[in-house]
């Protein structure tokens, strides 16, 4: 990769993943959107079917999403170096605003803005997971045996099964019936 474009790559993983960190609220799933509209749609990095691959991969592994996202995504842009910019970027907005707000929200916790600012923005973390699992949902059931694989997986989620044996059953299930 010529050097002006390598560091062209860093610096748009830098700001993709730094967007990201910066705007993400409600944890790793809050995040998913945003990083979606960055690789998939403006930068292009990923088409919609390698992007719920990723997304699929980096829920089967331990950890937060969007560290692994990043790191992953990172990697595939600019090597090792897109692997660290992406990472830092991803992780550094939040860990500085956790240390800036932490004084602050002990400091206000009791006020009736911050608590109703805090209500106010859960419904809008949740549709932005539902906007996510709609787009990544029409692309991950290709077919009825998809279907029945995610059906039960939903089903033995809600009963409480362990979420790392469900993920384990479908890979079992996948490369056995190479689905």
């Amino acid at each position: 990769m010529a050097g002006s474009v390598w560091w062209q790559r860093l610096w748009e993983l830098t700001l993709a993943f730094g967007q990201s960190g910066l705007l993400g609220f409600g944890g790793g799933p809050g995040v998913v959107p945003f990083i979606k509209q960055q690789v998939v749609d403006r930068y292009h990095w990923m088409d919609e079917a390698g992007f719920a691959e990723t997304l699929a991969l980096g829920n089967a592994l331990p950890g937060p999403i969007a560290t692994k996202l990043a790191a992953s995504i990172g990697f595939k842009v600019a090597g090792v170096a897109g692997l660290l910019a992406a990472t830092i970027a991803a992780v550094a907005p939040t860990a500085v605003a956790m240390i800036a707000l932490f004084g602050l929200f002990q400091a206000y916790q009791h006020s009736p803005a911050v608590a109703g600012a805090l209500k106010a923005v859960k419904p809008v973390a949740v549709a932005l997971m539902l906007q996510v699992a709609w787009d990544l949902g029409t692309q991950s059931f290709p077919g009825p045996s998809t279907w029945l694989i995610g059906i039960a997986s939903t089903v033995l989620l809600f009963a409480g099964v362990n979420p790392a044996l469900v993920v384990a059953g479908a890979l079992l299930v996948g490369a056995v019936f190479k689905v």
